[in-house]
């Protein structure tokens, strides 16, 4: 009689320091040495690499999640349990404290409806620590966290609770450094990059910004990611990756399934629902022209169309959104997406990740004409008319005349320059793609350079 299978999921969150470390390098690690250390495990889909609310005070570095999902006889249930933990515990020693809590869990059996609820409010709201504590009392003859109650359970159970939930995915193959390499800067050709990005350019994205002639697949810092590609199909980024021109050793690599670049955290709000710590996306009315404060960043106040809230919202320069947005003008219509966050001196503030301009005023009321001069009239005074400031001119039967103006901004959907494209976002370059996230896992998702 065969042995009883299990199903495992586990879960792991701030493993980065401002300094160094990787929660993704960490999983590489660990799903290194599960393959080697325990053949009988089958691996039900790639890993998880998920991304969580952009705008919560306590996010890490890149703050990514990362789950992994497995079945395996119930007799190694143990042996999983301890590679795992020791590893976790080795890699925070390394790194010299880990992240600022940590978050390790297990869980055992089918994800729980309630998890993937959890992820979903992980990446659009503010979820409190008892939120996670009462979700883990009730299936605690399912979930186990063997390093306690910490702040990164939230981001560990919600990378689980994605596993059931994206329908839709994106995918990047990580590749990571040596040791010995960290400190000194990245290595791969350049030439090589534009190479890569003109062959893949239709199956991939964001990999180089030829604006500013800089490659967007290698970050900076001391961390263990050498590179990333990102894109829709796997075997595909693998095959790009064999094009690029590495002068450096490598560990290895690792194919993770993805929520970046859908813009998975824009859900749809009114004005009055939004709060800080929140993502989402709401529609307005310009309620006055917008201020261009120092440095170029655009400032405007949006108001509700059914009620009298309004709130504030924020367009750097940086993303390139402000050059659009300091042409808008009061009344005009707009659908903005981001984060909110409280400023001391304004309240709540979206910080806008797109633009959608919906309706724009093409008239606007003018003064009349003088009848004698044609120069423009000035008010005379609260119910007193017109009075003409070139010939002297006084009317009180005149009307306001209506102007049609010509705009330097046009309906249509705005998003940043590739440059400031954040992990959420989706870039120009993927609109009108869809990948699905049933891609089988092919047999290079994962490579261990030997003496790796």
């Amino acid at each position: 009689m065969s042995e009883a299978s299990l199903e495992v999921h586990v879960g792991l969150d701030d493993t980065d320091t401002d300094l160094e470390g990787c929660t993704t390098y960490l999983t590489f690690r660990i799903l290194s040495r599960i393959l080697s250390e325990v053949p009988e495990v089958f691996f039900l889909d790639y890993p998880l690499l998920i991304r969580l609310n952009p705008v919560i005070p306590f996010k890490t570095r890149g703050n990514a999640a990362t789950s992994f999902s497995l079945r395996i006889p119930e007799s190694n249930l143990d042996t999983i349990r301890k590679l795992v933990t020791t590893e976790f515990l080795n890699y925070l020693e390394v790194i010299k404290g880990g992240g600022v809590e940590p978050g390790l869990a297990f869980l055992h059996g089918k994800v729980p409806d309630e998890l993937s609820k959890l992820y979903k409010k992980a990446l659009t709201d503010y979820v409190h620590r008892d939120y996670v504590t009462k979700l883990i009392n009730k299936f605690s003859e399912f979930i186990e966290v063997p390093l306690g109650y910490s702040r990164g359970l939230i981001g560990a159970l919600a990378a689980i609770g994605a596993s059931t939930t994206l329908t839709e995915c994106t995918y990047e193959i990580l590749v990571y450094r040596t040791r010995d390499n960290y400190s000194r800067e990245r290595c791969v050709d350049e030439g090589s990059i534009k190479v890569m990005d003109k062959i893949f350019r239709n199956q991939t994205f964001l990999n180089y910004d030829y604006e500013n002639n800089k490659p967007l697949i290698m970050p900076s810092g001391r961390n263990p990611v050498l590179l990333g590609i990102r894109g829709e199909d796997p075997e595909t980024l693998v095959r790009a990756l064999k094009t690029l021109n590495l002068c450096e050793g490598f560990e290895g690599w690792l194919i993770y399934k993805t929520n970046q670049a859908l813009n998975a955290h824009h859900v749809e709000k009114h004005i009055e629902e939004f709060r800080p710590y929140q993502t989402g996306c709401v529609t307005g009315r310009v309620a006055e022209n917008p201020s261009i404060r120092l440095g170029g960043d655009v400032l405007l106040k949006l108001s509700s169309l059914e009620n009298e809230h309004s709130l504030w919202v924020v367009f750097f320069s940086e993303t390139g959104l402000g050059k659009i947005a300091r042409y808008l003008m009061k009344g005009d219509v707009i659908r903005v997406c981001g984060g909110g966050k409280w400023w001391e001196d304004l309240g709540l503030v979206i910080h806008g990740d797109l633009l959608e301009v919906i309706e724009l005023v093409n008239e606007i009321l003018k003064n009349p004409l003088c009848p004698r001069c044609s120069h423009r009239m000035k008010s005379a005074g609260k119910g007193k008319g017109w009075k003409c400031p070139a010939c002297g001119y006084r009317a009180s039967n005149l009307d306001k005349e209506r102007v049609k103006i010509s705009r330097r901004v046009a309906i249509g959907t705005y998003r940043p320059v590739d440059s400031a494209v954040k992990h959420l976002i989706m870039p120009q370059s993927r609109i009108g793609r869809r990948s699905v996230c049933n891609k089988p896992l092919i047999s290079e998702w994962i490579y261990v350079h030997k003496g790796g």
